[in-house]
């Protein structure tokens, strides 16, 4: 007797449904293989975490058992474009082959919907002229725009991408500006009427921003903000250690603070008669934090982590306190403070918030440079209410050293099957790692002079495009600086305020283009074929020391007696490394070069823990093994 075969394996087969009617579809034995584990973790309420490297065909080995499924699921992907490249992409082919299929429902943040109160003020004349005239400008098509919407997200008015980004945060409200029921628009609210749909949805598409959101902010009347599911399916799993950090972790550092203090004196110099006790407050704030950090150092001593009581910080807190009154007084005499004010009120949330909590607050004095962390990551996975609910992880890189053990420390993971899935890439014969051995440090004042020079040289030598990935903007501007008029390629330079899309589209469109880009760029893009033939990187991606991941690891490898370094920074950094390399094969016929610009892979006692965690690339030792490689792929200018 043959077992019987799953809807799921009979739709993936080679005589499925899939087969006879996707254009272009293949059968492949790994995503099968993917499909099933993930079918069977929905059957059975049982928590995974896998591994599938590029080319598995992971969004429809969990999209197709879950609509499948007679379970209540959410799926959660990495952001608002992975949002709707899901929906209008793999969704709307599946309906197509497979019409009985469930519906999949939307859910995006408050600030993605058309807010009718806010248009309200415009209207009436009670918002700032260079947003009323912004309005007024694109006037016809905002009307004619709501006199169709069906759901009111705000990407889809028919104006160009940057008028949008204008528009956002003029037409639309944070969760923690919305005043919910009081609203008199609550009724009509587009953002209610998509929780009211999710609220009824069995399979629910949202975002790890909005799965990882503090419900706190919509206890104004309106509820939970997710409903209750049998099962969460997370996509690019390997962002969540870091995004809960960010969420869980609020601080008040001396670098920052002394800015601050400066930025308010130099905005109340000219005011100091009308606001005298604002000076006075000022100096006490400041003495005050001198003297905490002096006994810190005596209790401690240098690089030492203490756990402080936050009531101990309660003549900080009234100090502020009283600030916060000051300088609101003087943001009404037409001073704009609103950037320090917002910033005194998160010092002063954070404290509140400790008390609240009766959680402690994390001290340190490194380099005579206080540091208050209130980092609430004893059990940061408990957010997400485990108990209640399955919990499937996919992502491509969530191994570290061989092991899932660093993603289940973060997420404090204790019961979780996992499993690794084999690449479809065959990096050892279409794929080369060059570390050019005659580079200095990334930290020597001459490193970016030699990195563009070594990127020159292999544009001189490649046909086909370059992905220039940069720790820092800083760093990236460095290296543009240096190339703009020495190559013949086009040089495209990601900007904070770039539109990513169009810069992508240009990269795709332009084969002999140089991308340098940073942020977003080291994962979640896809280009194929000509258009990215080398991805370059020019440092191991550590984070910055004060950086509030830094910070929170700190505390947190303080607490279980863990290496900051080895458990937390370099397992980051290699997570990240991952998936800038991840960038160069995304199909099975694209071939190409990586180039690494940190010789510390080489000499340090950590490097071969990155070399063992990156795909079987063939490692250069010369120039010449490039130009061989080149040659020998077909992908080299002629002549060299």
């Amino acid at each position: 007797m043959h077992p019987q075969i799953s809807r799921v394996e009979e739709c993936l087969s080679p005589t499925g449904l899939l087969a006879q009617h996707w254009p272009g579809y293949g059968v492949r034995p790994e995503q099968i293989r993917l499909a099933l584990e993930v079918e069977q973790g929905v059957i059975a309420g049982k928590s995974l975490a896998l591994e599938a490297p590029t080319g598995t065909g992971k969004t429809l080995s969990y999209l197709l058992p879950a609509l499948l499924s007679s379970r209540r699921i959410i799926l959660s992907v990495g952001n608002l474009t992975l949002q709707d490249h899901l929906l209008l992409g793999e969704y709307q082919k599946l309906r197509a082959v497979l019409p009985e299929l469930r519906q999949l429902s939307v859910l995006k943040g408050c600030d993605n919907y058309f807010c009718h109160y806010r248009f309200e003020q415009i209207q009436n004349g009670k918002a700032a002229p260079g947003a009323a005239a912004l309005v007024h400008s694109i006037w016809s098509e905002l009307m004619a725009w709501k006199m169709q919407t069906r759901h009111g997200e705000i990407q889809t008015l028919p104006v160009t991408g940057e008028q949008i980004s204008q528009l956002r945060p003029l037409l639309t409200l944070s969760a923690d500006q919305c005043v919910g029921r009081r609203c008199p628009h609550f009724d009509n609210c587009y953002f209610q009427k998509a929780r009211q749909r999710a609220a009824n949805a069995d399979v629910l598409l949202i975002n790890h921003t909005l799965l990882l959101s503090d419900q706190g902010l919509f206890e104004k009347g309106m509820g939970a903000l997710l409903p209750a599911v049998d099962v969460v399916i997370v996509d690019e799993a390997h962002q969540l250690p870091d995004l809960l950090v960010r969420r869980n972790t609020e601080t008040m550092e001396e670098y920052g603070f002394q800015r601050w203090l400066k930025r308010v004196r130099r905005c109340s110099a000219e005011h100091s008669g009308l606001f005298a006790d604002l000076g006075t407050l000022l100096l006490r704030l400041e003495q005050l934090w001198g003297q905490i950090r002096q006994q810190l150092l005596q209790k401690g001593g240098a690089d030492s982590v203490q756990s402080v009581a936050p009531t101990s910080f309660k003549p900080l807190q009234g100090i502020l306190l009283q600030l916060q009154a000051q300088l609101a007084a003087l943001h009404l005499a037409a001073v704009d403070v609103e950037k320090e004010i917002k910033q005194l009120q998160q010092w002063i949330s954070m404290f509140q918030q400790a008390c609240d909590d009766k959680a402690v607050l994390y001290c340190d004095v490194d380099q005579s440079q206080l540091r208050i962390v209130a980092a609430r990551l004893h059990n940061p996975f408990v957010s997400l209410n485990t108990d209640s609910a399955a919990w499937i992880f996919i992502s491509a890189t969530l191994m570290v050293d061989s092991s899932f053990d660093y993603f289940k420390r973060c997420l404090s993971l204790t019961d979780v099957e996992t499993h690794h899935h084999q690449s479809a890439m065959d990096y050892s014969n279409r794929s080369l790692l060059w570390v050019p051995t005659n580079l200095p440090l990334p930290a020597d004042e001459d490193f970016y002079q030699a990195w563009s020079d070594t990127l020159l040289m292999v544009a001189d030598r490649l046909d086909g495009g370059m992905l220039l990935l940069f720790s820092s903007h800083e760093a990236l501007q460095q290296t543009a600086q240096i190339l703009q008029g020495r190559t013949d390629r086009t040089l495209l330079i990601y900007e904070p305020d770039s539109n990513r899309h169009k810069l992508l589209q240009q990269f795709r469109q332009d084969s002999s283009s140089l991308l340098l880009a940073t942020g977003s760029f080291w994962e979640g893009i896809d280009v194929s074929g000509a258009a990215l033939r080398c991805v370059a990187i020019d440092k191991l991606p550590f984070a910055s020391p004060d950086d509030v991941l830094s910070l929170a690891w700190r505390y947190k490898a303080s607490q279980e007696q863990l290496s900051l370094f080895n458990d937390y920074m370099v397992p980051n950094a290699i997570t990240r490394l991952r998936q800038g390399v991840g960038r160069l094969l995304r199909s099975t016929e694209d071939e190409g070069l990586v180039v690494l610009g940190d010789t510390r892979i080489l000499k340090k006692s950590y490097g071969p823990r990155f070399l063992s965690s990156l795909p079987p690339m063939p490692l250069a030792e010369s120039l010449q093994e490039v130009d061989a490689f080149l040659l020998k792929m077909g992908i080299g200018r002629d002549p060299f």
